[in-house]
């Protein structure tokens, strides 16, 4: 007799053809490449059923996330962020705009998207609108150390401008057309703003973690800088990142401990 494949969810044990539930698992292999300075980038248009919408193009601007759609007109229709078991405030972090950019996604390892109401059952009302569960990378048990040096640059530029009238070509239409008033307004600058408030945009992502294990105890520790900057001069994003995970395992691995610490800075 084999025992068939089993789920354990929040308040049970069942067979995997039981679990009704709607579960979608996101490993690193399917998520997102390139420059993600955010976790949401590594799950856009990854998961059915999930929609990922930007608020806004500067750096480190949050998303709005939806899943399956909304359900209520006046309360909050976001979902509840379960990082490696400890569920955030639904009303987000006070001074922080977007409560998932203080994560490093260099740090995450999979997600796992609860889509119905089975959520509740777990997690209560908060779960309503679904829930994103996060698990971060740990070391594991008889792992040799090892040093991981990751760095990745971008750069972003303006794809047009907005066609305007030149200055010369502004003064000769108020001289035609104005008043008294607004002729004596006129100066004689030069200056084309939207050179001056724009850049070439340079990006920098720079990641450095240790993994291993120290005999019964696996170890994690990571540190991460990202530089993010928008094309418009004054717009920046920059977080230094830091983690500590430890896992050890006592009692002659009867009982496991996870410590996790995790630092962020915006």
């Amino acid at each position: 007799q084999v025992l068939g494949e089993v789920v354990a969810i929040g308040y049970a044990t069942v067979k995997k053809s039981d679990a009704t539930g709607s579960v979608t698992a996101i490993k690193p292999d399917k998520m997102n490449k390139g420059l993600t300075t955010n976790a949401q980038d590594m799950i856009v248009g990854k998961i059915a059923g999930v929609s990922v919408t930007s608020n806004g193009g500067a750096p480190g601007a949050g998303s709005t996330i939806r899943i399956r759609g909304g359900s209520s007109l006046n309360a909050s229709n976001d979902p509840l962020i379960v990082i490696d078991g400890l569920a955030l405030d639904n009303e987000g972090i006070k001074g922080v705009a977007n409560l998932l950019s203080t994560i490093n996604p260099n740090d995450i390892e999979s997600f796992n998207i609860l889509k119905d109401a089975s959520a509740t059952a777990i997690y209560g009302s908060r779960a309503s609108n679904g829930v994103i569960m996060i698990t971060t990378k740990k070391g594991k048990k008889g792992d040799v150390m090892r040093v991981n040096l990751s760095t990745q640059a971008s750069i972003g530029q303006r794809t047009g401008q907005i066609e305007v009238l030149s200055a010369d070509d502004f003064r000769a239409l108020v001289n035609q057309y104005g008043t008294a008033t607004q002729k004596a307004l006129l100066g004689s600058a030069v200056t084309d703003w939207q050179k001056e408030i724009y850049r070439t945009a340079v990006s920098t992502d720079n990641n450095l973690s240790v993994t291993g294990s120290v005999k019964n105890m696996p170890y994690r520790v990571s540190v991460g800088y990202t530089n993010q900057n928008g094309i418009l001069k004054t717009s920046n994003m920059g977080r230094t990142s830091a983690s500590v995970g430890l896992t050890p395992m006592l009692l002659n691995n009867h009982l496991k401990v996870d410590i996790n610490v995790k630092a962020s800075s915006i």
